[in-house]
């Protein structure tokens, strides 16, 4: 394909045409003036200074120039009313038109070297060649646009790819809604990154095309129609960038909109512009800029005028969603979308910048670092106050059963997604001290993440929600289940971090630490509970009348049916500590039964004896099944 030769290309071509049409002229009128004359002379002198005028160019007559000129005219006159593309007509076409444009340009040249124009002739065929040339630059106009068009292509599906998180968390304020299932479905992060993380260039425009759409772009600027390519080159892309951004589903929302979201609209946008801006920035600009470099690399400012053209609306709008979500108040449900939003916004600042390395995209870079910042703030600020939501979380009476609190699930739940951010806490925490209840240790079984800023942070958090659960304890009147339900709170606490990323960061200390705490919680409920009913069923000098038997025995049934009432009510949802508590009690209860009745059965009569030591033992497996009413009590007292 005959590619349009660009103005710098042409010069001696310039001084070709010049010289025909001076010689035209002086042959076409001999009424010229005699300082017209000497000016034709004196041009004609200096052209051939240039090795222009020769004599074959002497030879040339001015009506093979204008046969020329009108040929070519016509080619171009020809694609005035034609729909198809040039492209499409094939490289024989192609080169037809462009070097048609080409002669009709080089007179138009020709002619703006010579003075005002007097001679009718010589102004008909220069108004023939504008004409002409305007119409050759509305055509190639259109064909900008049709071509980008119809070989538009898109960014590859694999960016694409949604990320494998089975739902979106959905939270509020009261605690209640982030159990374990739905972390387990939620802790894909990294998936995310492993999607996105291999981006490059994709082509937006079949790359066969790119020598068609620059010989467009050189002709339109040796026109000096650069304008109105670069206009047609700024809207087709840009169109294509709004569509695209309609394939990530990223809308573009007013400050007002975000700031008057409920969560689930908002968290479902968060998430789409933590995806959307990254894929944005590291995939979809590069190849924006490549592409504008490709067709403009010839007007090196030119195409860096283009691209910003045709990135700024979108990306403006991103920064406008980012800046507005800064705006809310630092509610801790939604430290995590924070964190991911903050996280990419800090990642993508070294693409950023060398998107945008002039001083004319300074105020898009300077723009991204600043919603960076603003987001770093916020994101802090929310962090901190997830442990003052924490602290304020009081209820007004004693949690049912005295199984694990939702608080409790709710931040252990929520702590345990948040190792996977944690080079970025760390960066946000480093400067904000906290009280910490491990002092720091060296040592080769230390890892130094235990004493990181983040790690500090998580369990100061942690040691808030203690003292959450101490207070919520004191609502228990009963001692037994007050115990109960610190130790199923304190063991979930440890069972959380034992069995997640949370270990590296807690460290070994702390576990066992806690580990201790929930078995004495385990040891004051068999106290409380158990000690004053086993007593009945010690003997002694003064317990060994026949009718004090039957009453100690009558009181340990009465009392065992209290407990067995009470506690098939009560809530210990972890089986393992279930079965050590049955175990346990059994153990300790089954055993005194059965040497109480070993030593005392005959003198007290087997009427009197409600329970057999089978039945104590099987009735203790009920307890702690967190019933809704109490179980009708089982007798196996023989008739």
């Amino acid at each position: 394909m005959a590619e349009f030769v660009p103005v710098s290309g042409v010069k001696n071509h310039v001084y070709e045409a010049c010289h025909h049409v001076v010689k035209a002229l002086r042959a076409s009128d001999n009424n010229l003036d005699a300082n017209l004359r000497k000016l034709l002379s004196d041009l004609e002198s200096h052209l051939s200074t240039f090795g222009i005028a020769d004599t074959r160019v002497e030879d040339t007559g001015f009506s093979e120039i204008e046969e020329r000129f009108k040929e070519a005219v016509k080619t171009i006159l020809s694609w005035e009313t034609n729909h198809s593309t040039i492209l499409e007509a094939g490289p024989s076409e192609a080169d037809q038109f462009f070097q048609a444009l080409y002669d009709v340009q080089t007179v138009v040249m020709g002619f703006k070297a010579l003075p005002i124009k007097s001679n009718h002739k010589e102004k008909d065929i220069y108004n023939q060649a504008t004409v002409a040339i305007d119409i050759a630059m509305l055509r190639l106009e259109k064909e900008l646009c049709d071509v980008l068009h119809q070989y538009k292509q898109h960014v590859q599906p694999e960016y694409l790819a949604v990320s494998s998180r089975g739902k979106d968390l959905v939270y509020d304020e009261s605690f209640v809604s982030l159990d374990d299932e739905v972390v387990v479905e939620a802790s894909s992060h990294e998936d995310d990154d492993e999607q996105i993380s291999e981006f490059y260039n994709s082509d937006l425009v079949d790359p066969s095309v790119l020598p068609h759409i620059k010989a467009i772009a050189n002709a339109m600027f040796a026109c000096e129609y650069h304008q109105a390519f670069c206009e047609a080159l700024i809207s087709v892309q840009r169109e294509a960038l709004d569509e695209y951004m309609l394939t990530l589903e990223m809308e573009r929302f007013s400050c007002v909109d975000v700031l008057k979201m409920g969560w689930e609209d908002l968290n479902g946008a968060m998430r789409k512009w933590t995806r959307a801006v990254k894929i944005i920035t590291q995939v979809y600009l590069p190849s924006e800029k490549q592409l504008c470099e490709q067709i403009l690399g010839d007007f090196e400012s030119v195409s860096s005028a283009c691209f910003i053209e045709i990135s700024k609306d979108t990306v403006l709008s991103l920064l406008n969603f980012g800046e507005a979500v800064a705006l809310r108040s630092c509610q801790p449900e939604m430290l995590e979308r924070f964190l991911s939003m903050y996280e990419v916004s800090a990642e993508i600042l070294l693409d950023v910048d060398n998107l945008f390395p002039d001083e004319t995209g300074s105020f898009l870079r300077m723009a991204f670092h600043e919603v960076s910042r603003k987001l770093a703030d916020h994101t802090t600020a929310t962090f901190l106050k997830f442990k003052d939501a924490i602290a304020l979380n009081e209820s007004a009476r004693p949690f049912p059963g005295g199984g694990i609190h939702h608080l409790t699930r709710y931040v252990m739940n929520y702590l345990k997604l948040l190792p996977e951010y944690t080079s970025t806490l760390d960066s946000l925490l480093h400067n904000i001290n906290v009280e910490d209840s491990i002092p720091e240790k060296t040592g080769q079984d230390v890892l130094p993440s235990t004493f990181s800023p983040m790690a500090r942070h998580l369990r100061s958090i942690v040691t808030t929600l203690e003292s959450s659960l101490e207070r919520k304890a004191q609502l228990y009147a009963d001692e037994s289940l007050k115990s109960i339900f610190l130790m199923n709170n304190f063991r979930y606490m440890v069972q959380k971090v034992k069995g997640s990323e949370l270990r590296h960061l807690f460290g070994d200390e702390w576990i066992r630490k806690h580990i201790a705490r929930y078995q004495r919680d385990v040891t004051n409920y068999e106290r409380s509970t158990w000690s004053s009913i086993l007593a009945l069923l010690t003997d002694n000098n003064n317990n060994s009348e026949r009718r004090t038997l039957r009453e100690r025995c009558r009181l340990f049934s009465l009392a065992f049916d209290d407990v067995y009432k009470n506690q098939t009510r009560w809530s210990v949802p972890d089986p393992e500590l279930r079965d050590d508590l049955h175990i346990s009690t059994s153990v300790k209860v089954v055993q005194s039964y059965r040497g109480f009745l070993g030593r005392n059965a005959a003198r007290i009569g087997e009427k009197h004896i409600r329970y057999t030591c089978e039945d104590i033992e099987n009735m203790l497996l009920d307890l702690f099944e967190c019933l809704p009413s109490p179980r009708s009590l089982r007798s196996s007292r023989r008739r």
